[in-house]
């Protein structure tokens, strides 16, 4: 499949989302770069997710909604929205967050005046329940930071990535069954093989705090042991290999 030119493709995994995905979904709406495909992919809610999304399909020019007969988790929904995906980006959204309107814009822009930057962030500020600000990111912006710091810090925030597609072999996007956040670890590592990746210095995303987004919080030795993992399995498959001082802290704080 050819892909198009100057399409976004939003990718919206949604499970028992009601609550707030009315405001998600005004917040892409309302965005300023409006050649998007939306995919949502429900995953088999018990609430009124899906009647919200078949709601605002009226108003999208090109908004996919598809159904899982069960619950899968999210690397089933990455992965088989990825499958129908037709945008030179992708980009990720949380179906309890909320994009700044400028988001997509400031990103395609960002990723057309860097030819070698593959994939890009953004800052992000935290909310509450009432939208109420918290706090803002840091995250660092220069790619060599991001590359050292990626498996055992949140130098990315996943949703608010966009990835150029143009730059990647064609089904290197693929997401494993692992838990939240190291479920994207492994597929933003394997950038790092095609060009670098940036987080844009404006806070572009609303995330908000306290909603259980992902299941079961793993445990500080699981967390570890993942990391441990990704560690090994991105050095002998993608040849990724940051430095090694900045991953000794986490580790030996991991094993205290």
């Amino acid at each position: 499949m050819k892909l198009k030119e100057s399409v976004v493709t939003v990718i919206l995994p949604v499970y028992n989302a009601s609550k707030y995905l009315p405001d998600c979904l005004n917040s892409l709406e309302l965005q300023t770069y409006q050649e998007l495909q939306i995919i949502a992919i429900d995953d088999c809610s018990r609430d009124d997710s899906v009647k919200i999304l078949r709601q605002y399909k009226k108003r999208f020019a090109h908004f996919e909604i598809h159904k899982n007969k069960k619950r899968y988790g999210l690397a089933v929904c990455y992965n088989r929205a990825l499958k129908k995906a037709q945008g030179k980006y992708v980009a990720f959204m949380n179906p309890h967050d909320i994009n700044a309107i400028s988001r997509f814009k400031r990103q395609v822009n960002f990723l057309l005046n860097n030819p070698r930057t593959v994939a890009v962030g953004t800052q992000y500020t935290i909310i509450d329940d009432t939208n109420k600000k918290l706090e803002r990111s840091d995250l660092p912006e220069e790619h060599e930071t991001i590359y050292d710091t990626l498996i055992h810090t949140s130098s990315l925030r996943p949703e608010t990535v966009m990835i150029n597609r143009e730059l990647l072999p064609k089904d290197i996007l693929y997401f494993k069954n692992t838990k939240y956040p190291f479920i994207y670890t492994e597929v933003f590592v394997k950038l790092f093989q095609y060009g670098k990746v940036a987080n844009i210095r404006q806070s572009l995303y609303f995330h908000r705090e306290g909603i259980k987004h992902h299941g079961r919080k793993l445990s500080r030795l699981k967390q570890l042991n993942s990391m441990i993992k990704i560690w090994l399995t991105s050095r002998s498959n993608y040849d990724y290999k940051p430095s090694l001082r900045t991953m000794l802290p986490p580790i030996i704080k991991g094993s205290l």
